[in-house]
């Protein structure tokens, strides 16, 4: 039995699609950021410095994702909503991203018999303005506290990268999904918890089979 067969073979449920590098290639948290870099807030500056601010973002990225995902997360501070979905259209024009169609296929005829989410470790904004171009409309990810119509640098609870995943989706989707993808070993975690799970990119055929 194939995947998708396998999955409207279960009872109805909770389907849980990683974003960055599994709904798309790419990483709109990165690309955002990028775009970002001229106007960081202060908290961010301190943290890069102004030598070469993305050079040390990216060594925050190989020594820590989770807490590079929260650094990329902050850098949205003073912008608004539509300010944050000006950028990630650009990121799509632009190639920077780009839908992995053969992963939002799936996610497409899924939606007929599950819910189906987005959890990423990306700012929930940057989650909500690429569901709308795939045509998913439930998603969790990194929230900012909002000041007026501007987000602030102030992370809510909880984390959504790593463990933080299995701690947002018992308490906004599902203890146990039906289904859960992803590509880094921070999204280990909730495959774990799902009835099936796949993994591709870095984690493909290690824990879980291969998503192909």
């Amino acid at each position: 039995m194939d995947l998708l067969a396998q999955l409207l073979a279960l009872p109805p449920g909770d389907a849980i699609f990683d974003l960055d590098g599994t709904l798309i290639r790419g990483d709109i948290g990165d690309s955002v950021f990028r775009r970002l870099l001229g106007r960081l807030p202060p908290s961010v500056r301190a943290v890069l410095g102004t030598q070469n601010p993305w050079a040390r973002y990216e060594e925050i990225v190989r020594a820590d994702f989770c807490a590079a995902g929260d650094l990329a997360g902050k850098g949205l501070a003073g912008s608004t909503i539509s300010e944050v979905e000006a950028l990630v259209d650009d990121a799509f024009a632009t190639g920077d991203v780009v839908e992995n169609t053969p992963v939002v296929q799936l996610a497409r005829a899924l939606s007929s018999h599950h819910r189906v989410w987005i959890l990423t470790g990306s700012a929930e904004v940057l989650g909500r303005a690429v569901g709308r171009r795939l045509g998913i409309s439930r998603v969790v990810g990194l929230r900012l506290r909002m000041e007026g119509d501007r987000f602030t640098d102030e992370l809510l609870p909880p984390c959504t990268c790593g463990e933080g995943k299995v701690k947002a989706a018992r308490l906004w989707i599902a203890e146990h999904p039906v289904f859960a993808i992803g590509d880094s070993p921070t999204d280990l975690p909730v495959l774990r918890i799902a009835t099936v799970a796949r993994g591709l990119g870095r984690i493909a055929d290690q824990e879980f089979p291969g998503f192909s």
